[in-house]
């Protein structure tokens, strides 16, 4: 009896063994075999549009116009958004897109490589190259790239994303961080994350003011002017923030057992002082040192930041003005442009927001829904997604009304989605929802 239970036990070891190298594609002699083992079916239900298998498991997922972009993680491929279909495949290590509708563009380049290119999404074909740029930055409306002739001298230029033409350039010291990749981190704001929904990659407008940290001091451009701003230099206990227009010091020192911390908004122009607040935390605050490692939590203009009481507020870094102040116990679980999904102190209940951040007035209710106590949000432009649990499900609402698009039973994450559907993965299935 005892040499059986020792067999079993070793059969047992052997087919753990093998499993655990065949899904993580150490060996794999059976690939015909394990794909049938890891196919998972439909992705929702009712079903998507369309459900294709990837080569590998994307990084990234972008929604255009009539293309779906996937990166992986040593090439990008684009597909029909209508049917699915594989258009083109290159390698790549790392890709992001750029410029408006109409005229969106593919950039991608390899790591630890100088420059990149810029393709066609509808057929593949190399539009331009770049041989010399070490980093880009991709929006709705330009592309920035960074090249440097020695490692103190660097020059930033924007252009125009599909035909290169410059709009501007300046010249900045060489730059503090590592580059060879696409949108390299800057002094702004985080996007506020949310359980089983991707970041939003989408191009976005090229803000006002970007701050570039340079060997421990910020380099302020003005983008509209195409000119470098007199450059910050922090203090010990600082964080710079360029976001709404405005050069943001947060000043954190320890007080009472705690932190003490006052935000003060500045010209970028003249420093002069036009908004201050006492003892709202931004989140950048780490440790028991008061030091502050982290970026503050935002959209646009707008950072999530906790009250002298405690309570969640939006602040608008603009004019200073807080534009959403939460009841106790109330969080903000999204946040985008003029609007805000807020969840109940009990956790059973979202509530949509609309901020007027023009005049200044009273945020407006727009809608109310009963969600389960693990459910989360994200605004993308007309729309709202909630995933939410019990069962396990997908809701599409109208941003404004509240009233629902579509609603599928899914396991899967939301990868992208934009105002006309939406893309669910689950490991390499990738499917497309419509919202008809």
């Amino acid at each position: 009896m005892a040499k059986g239970r020792a067999g079993t036990g070793w059969l047992v070891a052997v087919a753990v063994a093998m499993t655990v190298l065949v899904s993580t594609n150490v060996w794999n002699p059976f690939p015909d075999l394990w794909n049938w083992i890891s196919t998972s079916g439909p992705l929702a239900d009712p079903p998507a549009r369309w459900q294709e298998r990837l080569g590998g498991s994307p990084q990234h997922v972008t929604l255009l116009e009539q293309h779906v972009v996937v990166e992986h993680r040593d090439s990008v491929e684009v597909r029909s958004r209508t049917t699915g279909r594989r258009i083109w495949q290159t390698p790549a290590d790392w890709a992001a897109v750029a410029g408006p509708s109409g005229r969106t563009v593919v950039v991608a380049g390899k790591l630890l490589v100088k420059g990149y290119q810029v393709i066609d999404p509808a057929t593949g074909a190399v539009l331009r190259r770049d041989d010399r740029a070490a980093a880009v930055w991709t929006f709705s409306d330009y592309l920035l790239d960074v090249a440097c002739r020695t490692p103190k001298n660097c020059e930033l230029t924007a252009r125009e994303p599909a035909s290169g033409d410059e709009r501007w350039h300046v010249g900045l010291p060489g730059m503090g961080f590592v580059l060879f990749a696409d949108n390299p981190e800057l002094t702004g704001s985080v996007p506020l994350g949310a359980d089983r929904i991707a970041e939003r990659v989408e191009p976005q407008p090229m803000p006002q003011l970007l701050g570039f940290p340079i060997d421990g001091r910020v380099y302020v451009v003005d983008t509209a002017q195409g000119v470098v701003l007199p450059e910050v230099s922090p203090s010990r206990r600082e964080r710079i923030i360029v976001l709404g227009g405005r050069v943001i010091h947060s000043e954190a020192v320890p007080r009472d057992g705690g932190c003490g911390v006052t935000v003060i908004g500045r010209d970028a122009v003249t420093d002069d002082e036009v908004w201050r607040w006492r003892d709202n935390q931004l989140g950048t605050i780490t440790g028991g040192g008061c030091d502050q490692r982290h970026q503050p939590t935002g959209s646009g203009d707008l950072v999530l930041a906790t009250a002298p009481d405690g309570r969640q507020a939006l602040l608008d870094t603009g004019f200073g003005r807080q534009v959403l102040l939460c009841a106790a116990g109330e969080r903000v679980v999204a946040v985008d442009g003029n609007r805000a999904v807020v969840r109940s102190a009990d956790g059973a209940k979202f509530t949509g927001y609309s901020l007027d951040l023009e005049s200044g007035g009273r945020p407006k209710s727009l809608w109310t829904r009963k969600v389960n106590t693990e459910a989360s949000a994200a605004i993308r432009g007309k729309i709202v997604i909630v995933v939410d649990r019990g069962p396990d499900r997908v809701i599409v609402l109208d941003a404004t009304s509240g009233k629902v698009r579509r609603q599928v039973d899914t396991e899967a994450d939301v990868l992208a989605a934009d105002a006309n559907g939406l893309l669910l993965g689950q490991r390499r299935d990738l499917g497309y929802l419509a919202f008809d």
